[in-house]
């Protein structure tokens, strides 16, 4: 049958699915660069199938494999979103395990080894190239903090794009112009930079492993998770476990900071981030301004440009 798509329409589809473990191991090697694979059968006969539709910037896969399978695995060029429909899993990453929840999105780790544990897994998977990512980000360097669940809003975040475009982008049988695909990819990475934690360049600022510092991280994840919340030194201080009093001298002891330094400093990259990924005909800075708690225009603009070396309407009309 000829290929009636438009010619922009650069889709392509996979489908595949047998019972012979090998076949299956090579297959998802290539994906996923296991190594050394340990596989042991959990029931007669195994099976596994996989169906993905992609292009250079977004795949939407699912796949199946009914195995206990124990691997080493790492992928450097693309951003993983990966719930699980079925079954268990466990990664261990930088010497912390984590076991995935059913229908729980997270993004797998990126650029760096990690082991796995799947005992007869079902799995739906976002692939985001990074560099494409990165592209909508605006940063060179940008990287989502691996293997942590979005917060309630950013779940429904990522819920609502995938329910919106998914079943267009699976349906290969009716064609989408090249505007429209990246239109959906760019979608799809939105909302990923909405929902998924960021990988926080503060983490190799906080050096060490004792008490403290644990606390002081603590302190820190809060912030960056909170900080479009009304939240200030008694909440920031209650999450560590530490007296304000506390909080305040372990910020200035380890990164020169008071509480609303940082929480300023968290705050004015996220509008940052909003304000460069925006479309400027449906956004405005003052709209950007009070989603990041900051009530006073005036001092909003003098202070991101103090930060950043521009207006944040500059910054909102660099796209």
């Amino acid at each position: 049958m000829p290929d009636t798509r438009p010619p922009g329409d650069t889709r392509y589809f996979r489908r595949l699915m047998g019972t012979d473990v090998d076949q299956a191991l090579a297959f998802f090697t290539g994906d996923y660069d296991f190594r050394t694979p340990r596989v042991r059968r959990t029931r007669p006969q195994a099976h596994w199938d996989f169906a993905g539709v992609g292009d250079e910037r977004l795949s939407l896969r699912s796949s199946r494999f009914l195995v206990d399978l124990r691997s080493d695995s790492r992928v450097d060029d693309e951003f993983v979103v990966a719930w699980m429909r079925s079954g268990s899993s466990t990664l261990t990453h930088d010497g912390t395990s984590y076991d995935l929840e059913p229908g729980v999105p997270v993004v797998l780790p990126f650029a760096a080894a990690y082991e796995l544990h799947h005992r007869d897994i079902a799995l739906n998977l976002v692939h985001l190239d990074a560099a494409f990512v990165r592209s909508v980000v605006g940063e060179d360097d940008f990287a989502f903090e691996p293997m942590r669940r979005p917060s309630a809003e950013g779940m429904r975040t990522w819920q609502s794009v995938v329910r919106a475009y998914s079943s267009t982008w699976l349906d290969v049988d009716h064609g989408l112009t090249e505007s429209s695909q990246r239109d959906i990819a760019e979608a799809f990475a939105s909302a990923a930079i909405a929902a998924f934690p960021q990988r926080d360049r503060w983490r190799s600022a906080v050096t060490g492993s004792g008490p403290e510092h644990e606390r002081l991280r603590r302190a820190l994840e809060y912030v960056h998770e909170h900080a479009r919340d009304a939240i200030g030194t008694p909440e920031i201080a209650a999450a560590a476990g530490l007296s304000p009093r506390g909080l305040q001298q372990s910020l200035r002891r380890h990164l020169d900071q008071t509480p609303g330094d940082l929480l300023r400093s968290v705050r004015l990259d996220g509008a940052r981030a909003d304000l460069v990924r925006a479309d400027r005909d449906e956004t405005s800075v003052a709209d950007v301004a009070r989603a990041w708690g900051f009530g006073h225009l005036g001092r909003f603009s003098a202070t991101y440009r103090a930060r950043f070396g521009e207006l944040p309407s500059e910054s909102l009309r660099s796209r």
